[in-house]
């Protein structure tokens, strides 16, 4: 992650796996921390894209937010976000957000009138 505190924006950058767009699984697993990994990281010809993303957002809310488990025990956020997570993490790609943006959209739903 890099934050630009000028203009006050994160940008992700996974420089192991750089691609300007969606890309096929060629290696099997791929390079890069197991626990933020998608279950598609580790499959030889699964789609890596924005869903693969999503996936990877989410283990970072559990690991900023928490322990790193998925346990509602360990997370300091709302209820909300913590479903938030639950729904990035899932094994399922077709039931993970389908892009960065309709994440981001959840995550403004989930934190809307959330002060710290």
């Amino acid at each position: 992650m890099i934050y630009d505190f000028a203009r006050r924006k994160i940008s992700l950058i996974d420089l192991d796996n750089y691609s300007q767009g969606p890309f096929v699984n060629e290696m099997g697993r791929l390079v890069g921390s197991t626990r933020f990994m998608a279950p598609e990281e580790f499959e030889r010809g699964a789609m890596i894209d924005d869903t693969t993303t999503v996936f990877v957002l989410g283990r970072v809310l559990s690991v900023f937010l928490g322990d790193g488990t998925l346990e509602r025990s360990a997370f300091r956020g709302t209820d909300a976000i913590h479903e938030l997570m639950l729904h990035a993490c899932t094994e399922d790609r077709e039931a993970r957000s389908q892009s960065v943006h309709d994440f981001a959209l959840a995550w403004r739903a989930a934190i809307e009138g959330f002060s710290a």
